[in-house]
């Protein structure tokens, strides 16, 4: 609003420079020709006369001279003095009330302007030459559409003159400026070759491009405006009105599918609605027309059509916004909260469960007990005199039969053995039952685990939940505006969206996500596709992140940050192998962060490099869906953990590189060393941790520092540490090159040379570079 009321003070200032006055009032004197030439009802030429209503009191004289000029060249209007003398009394009307600011600002003041003086003069018309009723209607309905266009034109001169972009004007607004554009293009309906009119040509060309750029609601008002507009131009055209109203809405509609469906949509429906008047010379002629009309839309470049990219957006809803926003935060942190008391249930009844219910070594001696000296006749010796005696005797196999899983008769104390005439027997029967204890107490175990797996699973979700919860709370509104406009570039790319989220954080910082149906044939452009965004959306963002999961695709952009990033990485497999056991990655995560991810399997090889790769590839998925780094893990932690009955374990070490403000989180769970160089200084990053598969309960050990222009990191597999890393150290301080790739095969290729023990392994060295965005490497 302020910067509205800024231009239109200064506006008159312009004038010293005397090109733009001129270029300026040149515009108005054109445009009220154009009106001043547009006929309705065949002989009737209204809008001359609402144009020097409405337009700007600055050019009004232009305005007046225009439309004389219009009315005075030959045409087929009726009684061009009546609209000369129409146009004299609303200028006349304009320059005496001028000055009094409330009245002319009114709404209805240039509606009022524009139809007075066509009624008066009308009626002096009618009153001269007696004209009778028929002609009196058409007069009194060319007045009222003189007040109505002028009306349009008003509201229209508001948006140019407030200096508002196209996706800043309300659905009212939009609606003016079509049926006024419409009111300008009239005139060239008469500008014909054979029975195809330029005018209506240059109508169906801007239905179908706001179809295709505004969907249902872009066609549907263009074609309603076009329709209504130049139906009126001549007897016979009333069908224009449904046809090009029902074309725009049907080519709206299948906007999403791409131009060549919109158009055939346009088509099918126009001929539809024109074919219903009968097979008359101007229906058909309207045929040709829109034959002409498509194959020029599509000769025509599809961005010739941009700019009305978001013109036919809703604005959003603040309060609605914030509203959503706090009880979408609310649910997931409540949630959280739920899984975390779940998983701790689960697990303080697990740990009761274990000791109620698990096996007890002292029921095998109970069992051996029942069933050999039950009817001993030594039995009331054994148990009921010597009980201690006797029962400590069985408590002393315990070690022997861990330890040999079965006891035979030497095994019990000289005391005991000397008096039971049933050794041998006891013996057997405690083996027995000793087997079955042990594989009910393996069963338990792996009972146990599972329990504990299982617990440490809702635990991990409860993570899962808090992180999109505290996510959520940093974006203080959802902008849907900007979202639409997304959604309409994409449509316009040939990707149809299913949802689209722009979400601006407490620091103004725009990041948009977007779920769309998976096309195998489309091949996105992210350049194309990020330029296009950043223009609609007033900002400028980083090519998306992408990835792909059941069939739908997932973008992920942010806005382009303070610093950007060179990478480089190289590898050398131990003994030449086809495969490596070492993984890596490299990726933006879609929120303004860069991540660097070596996963190391355990071993050379086949093996290691399964268990390699799909450490990286889960944890790389997981972080582009918008996971936590914590609850990533131990998902992955898990996979590897379930994967087989045999052991698999992996390194992970991950850092994440804050792009906007330089800061930089080291994740290592059982990596090596990093190397960080700061204003040339190398310095060594060491955090030592457990490799992933081996425990439930496993966590990244984490350490933070901050880059910033021209700075290095290297991360490492531990095949690159065989000779130390002194020597790693002096040369990535001593390196001058501007290629991190160059960096990152030299340190491969002296590990190789260093490593005296005659072993070999997989080695993997991943460089990174930093610089400002505003500076070139």
């Amino acid at each position: 609003m302020i910067k509205a009321k800024t231009e239109r003070i200064s506006f008159p200032a312009v004038a010293a420079d005397p090109t733009k006055a001129v270029a300026r009032q040149l515009v108005y004197f054109t445009a009220a020709l154009l009106c001043s030439r547009g006929l309705v009802f065949g002989h009737y030429a209204p809008f001359g006369v609402a144009a020097v209503a409405a337009f700007p009191y600055a050019g009004l004289w232009s305005a007046v001279l225009g439309s004389a000029a219009g009315y005075l060249l030959p045409s087929s209007v009726n009684v061009p003095v009546h609209y000369l003398a129409a146009v004299l009394a609303a200028a006349a009307i304009r320059w005496t009330l001028n000055d009094m600011m409330k009245l002319k600002m009114h709404a209805i003041f240039a509606p009022m302007v524009a139809f007075l003086p066509m009624l008066a003069t009308a009626m002096a018309i009618i009153f001269v030459n007696g004209s009778g009723s028929e002609a009196v209607a058409m007069y009194i309905a060319e007045a009222f559409l003189a007040g109505g266009v002028a009306y349009f034109f008003t509201r229209t001169s508001e948006v140019i003159i407030a200096g508002r972009s196209a996706d800043e004007m309300n659905a009212q607004e939009i609606t003016c400026a079509a049926l006024s554009v419409g009111a300008l293009l009239l005139p060239l309906s008469n500008l014909a070759i054979g029975p195809v009119s330029l005018g209506r040509v240059l109508a169906v060309i801007a239905v179908l491009f706001a179809a295709y750029y505004g969907g249902v609601s872009g066609g549907s008002v263009t074609g309603i405006a076009a329709g209504i507009v130049f139906s009126l131009s001549t007897s016979g055209l009333n069908y224009l009105s449904g046809a090009y109203a029902l074309g725009g809405l049907m080519a709206g509609v299948f906007s999403p599918v791409g131009r060549l469906a919109s158009v055939v949509a346009f088509i099918i429906s126009n001929a539809v609605a024109s074919l219903q008047v009968g097979n008359q010379e101007k229906v058909i002629g309207g045929l040709y027309e829109v034959m002409v009309a498509t194959v020029l839309y599509m000769l025509i470049p599809q961005k010739a059509g941009a700019p009305m990219i978001g013109l036919f957006s809703c604005p959003d809803d603040t309060s609605r916004m914030d509203g959503l926003r706090r009880s979408v935060i609310m649910k997931l942190d409540y949630a959280a909260k739920a899984l975390g008391s779940v998983s701790d249930s689960v697990e303080e009844v697990s740990k009761k469960l274990y000791s109620t219910c698990a096996p007890d070594i002292n029921g095998v001696y109970k069992r051996t007990i029942d069933d050999v000296c039950s009817n001993c006749g030594l039995k009331v010796y054994c148990w009921e005199r010597n009980y201690n005696d006797s029962m400590n005797s069985f408590n002393d196999l315990t070690e022997k039969l861990r330890s040999k899983g079965e006891v035979d008769r030497n095994d019990f104390n000289a005391q005991f053995a000397s008096h039971c005439s049933r050794l041998a027997a006891i013996a057997d029967s405690v083996n027995s039952h000793y087997r079955e204890f042990s594989i009910k107490d393996a069963a338990e175990s792996r009972a146990q685990q599972v329990r504990s797996m299982v617990a440490d699973q809702f635990a991990t979700t409860s993570n899962l939940l808090e992180d999109m919860a505290a996510e959520l709370e940093l974006y203080e509104q959802f902008d849907f505006n900007a979202a639409q406009k997304v959604g309409e570039v994409l449509r316009g790319a040939g990707i149809l969206p299913i949802d689209i989220s722009c979400r601006v954080d407490r620091f103004d910082r725009m990041s948009i996500e977007i779920i769309a149906a998976q096309a195998e044939s489309v091949r996105m452009n992210k350049a194309e596709l990020t330029d296009e965004i950043s223009r609609v959306c007033g900002r400028v963002f980083q090519h998306p992140c992408v990835s792909v999961v059941k069939g739908k695709c997932r973008l992920q952009m942010a806005e382009r940050p303070f610093f950007r990033v060179q990478t480089g990485c190289a590898q050398h497999t131990c003994a030449n192998k086809q495969v490596c056991g070492d993984s890596w990655d490299c990726f933006p995560d879609g929120n303004g962060r860069q991540i660097l991810l070596i996963s190391d399997g355990m071993g050379t090889g086949g093996r290691a490099a399964v268990d390699g790769a799909m450490a990286t590839g889960i944890l790389s998925r997981l972080i582009k869906a918008g996971i936590g780094f914590d609850a990533a893990l131990k998902i992955v932690n898990s996979a590897l953990m379930v994967k087989s009955g045999d052991e698999s374990l992996a390194t992970i070490d991950l850092a994440a590189l804050d792009l906007f403000n330089g800061n930089l989180e080291f994740m290592k769970a059982g990596a090596p060393i990093s190397i960080l160089r700061k204003s040339g200084r190398a310095v060594v990053i060491d955090a030592p941790s457990l490799p992933i598969g081996i425990l439930n309960d496993i966590n990244f050990t984490k350490s933070s520092d901050s880059l910033g222009d021209g700075d290095l990191l290297v991360l490492l597999s531990d095949g690159a540490l065989a000779a130390g890393d002194d020597w790693i150290c002096d040369t990535v301080e001593k390196w001058k090159g501007q290629v991190p790739q160059e960096l990152a095969e030299e340190i491969v290729t002296q590990a190789i040379a260093r490593r005296a023990d005659g072993h070999d392994d997989d080695i993997t060295v991943l460089v990174m570079k930093v610089k400002e965005s505003d500076s070139s490497f």
